[in-house]
């Protein structure tokens, strides 16, 4: 018996040489042995690993070897057991050229971690030359460097001569470079096979995670909307705040969702303009978002953006009006990724983006204090190339994201006045929406996925503005839209202004 943590190491390879007839059981537990066990042919040896021990070494002339309570064989080569039983126990086949595990039967449950490259079919493998019974999960290393050639033959990670042994993939994939790859059984053998491949979580995230900025500049961009919808007209500037939230649900075309939510501070200040027809309204605003992204199966993504931009309004004496804005933003963004078999990898890189928007529209009063404003808007964004490597190995680079929105609607609502002299003003929208850009291709380990959010969406806003003095406003916004590849199941924003 070898115990309490203790630890042997060969000095000439063998840590165990049993011989002349002699009958052996070793029992090791929480301890850590290096070396070969061996056994003549008129000798017996049986070995239990348990409770976490480890054995780094080979077997000869094994008759049983037991793996239980999270014990670990490091399998290097050399070996000859008769029996395995595997009881939460688990095999490593080690580091360096690949290898084959011969055994003559197994039992019981666990965990073989093993290597395989599917570039030029090799691997590990497991041999059982007589009775394979139980249930079993390979852990192959799972990697973002692509080993894995558009055409392969499926290769062979598991042999039994009998049996109903069951094997599966640790986290049900193995995730080899842009995708991930299943396991297949054909008669008595296992196979990772190319067919019903999928998308690795790895690159999930770089597609992801390049398709954010521009929902995340837009929602920035809903909120300014709402302030110069305020101050249209107005003859005073000031200075105004606004916080905001919103979730997005986008689905694209490579097969890859993921939701986001953003939250966010804009603020700004604004003054009118002497001109010689109507009232203009220039500002400066600035301001910060933060974006969570949930990409699934415990892979995620950040994106921080800080930006700053100009804004202009002006309403002419006949109700129409022309809204401008500039912006500038910077993005950071990290990504997450949990890989199929459990191991983490990240990521992050830094981006720069300029847009703006145009709209055009008509404020039209309606008896009994009702209006009416129809509007047409256009927004477009280019975010400049970027490129990033996972620390798995993964590269992925776009050239260029960009975003063209048109968007025609009109708003509907009514003024109150209050005893007090203040204005409540509640209001409904709707408005029809079209993404027209088809171009932000990004390259995954020199792959090309097309990574657009192409299609038309329909929104639904209402909201409430109410003037508490001359001097303070007050304002709250609340969205939804629903679009071919993206849905905001909500999205609110709330604010002051004070005027000067």
């Amino acid at each position: 018996m070898v115990e309490n943590r203790a630890e042997l190491r060969a000095g000439n390879g063998r840590l165990l040489d049993v011989q002349d007839g002699s009958i052996v059981n070793l029992w090791v537990d929480d301890s850590e042995l290096r070396g070969n066990l061996v056994a003549d042919e008129s000798s017996a040896l049986n070995v239990t690993l348990r409770n976490g021990a480890q054995l780094t070494g080979g077997l000869i002339n094994v008759n049983t070897f037991t793996l239980s309570s999270g014990a670990r064989w490091n399998y290097v080569g050399g070996n000859d057991i008769r029996e395995v039983h595997l009881d939460d126990g688990v095999v490593a086949f080690s580091d360096g050229t690949h290898q084959v595990l011969s055994v003559g039967s197994l039992s019981g449950s666990g965990v073989f971690g093993m290597r395989i490259n599917l570039d030029n079919g090799t691997g590990d493998l497991l041999s059982v030359n007589g009775e394979a019974t139980g249930r079993y999960r390979l852990r192959v290393q799972n990697t973002g460097l692509e080993a894995v050639p558009a055409e392969f033959d499926p290769l062979r990670v598991v042999h039994t001569e009998s049996g109903d042994a069951e094997f599966g993939l640790v986290g049900g994939r193995a995730d080899l470079g842009v995708y991930s790859y299943g396991l297949e059984r054909q008669g008595t053998d296992w196979f990772i096979v190319g067919e019903g491949k999928e998308i690795s979580p790895s690159t999930q995230s770089a597609l992801a995670l390049f398709n954010t900025a521009p929902t995340v500049w837009n929602s920035e961009l809903t909120t300014l909307r709402s302030r110069m919808g305020e101050v249209r007209g107005q003859a005073q500037g000031g200075g105004w705040m606004r916080t905001y939230g919103s979730r997005f649900n986008a689905s694209l075309d490579s097969g890859v969702d993921y939701s986001q939510k953003q939250q966010g501070l804009s603020f700004g200040a604004d003054a009118p303009v002497p001109v010689g027809n109507g009232q203009l309204l220039l500002g400066l605003m600035g301001g910060y978002s933060k974006s969570d992204l949930d990409i699934g199966r415990g892979t995620s993504g950040e994106v921080d953006s800080y930006y700053v931009g100009a804004y202009g309004t002006w309403l002419s004496e006949g109700g129409y009006y022309v809204d401008g804005v500039l912006k500038l933003n910077q993005f950071h963004n990290e990504s997450k990724v949990a890989m199929s078999d459990g191991t983490k990898a990240k990521g992050d890189y830094s981006s720069k983006a300029v847009g703006g928007s145009l709209e055009v529209g008509k404020h039209i009063t309606l008896s009994d204090a009702y209006f009416v404003e129809p509007f047409a808007q256009v927004s477009s964004v280019w975010i400049d190339g970027s490129s990033y490597t996972l620390d798995n190995g993964m590269q992925a680079r776009t050239r260029q994201t960009q975003s063209v929105l048109g968007k025609v609607g009109s708003t509907v609502g009514r003024s109150f006045a209050m005893k007090d002299g203040g204005v409540v003003k509640p209001y409904a929208r709707l408005a029809l929406a079209q993404e027209f850009s088809r171009s932000n291709d990004v390259s995954v380990n020199g792959q090309r996925f097309d990574n657009d959010l192409f299609g038309s969406r329909a929104e639904l806003g209402a909201g409430v503005s109410v003037s508490l003095s001359e001097h303070l406003q007050v304002h709250a916004d609340f969205d939804y839209m629903k679009g071919e590849h993206v849905e905001q199941p909500w999205g609110a924003n709330v604010g002051l202004r004070l005027a000067f």
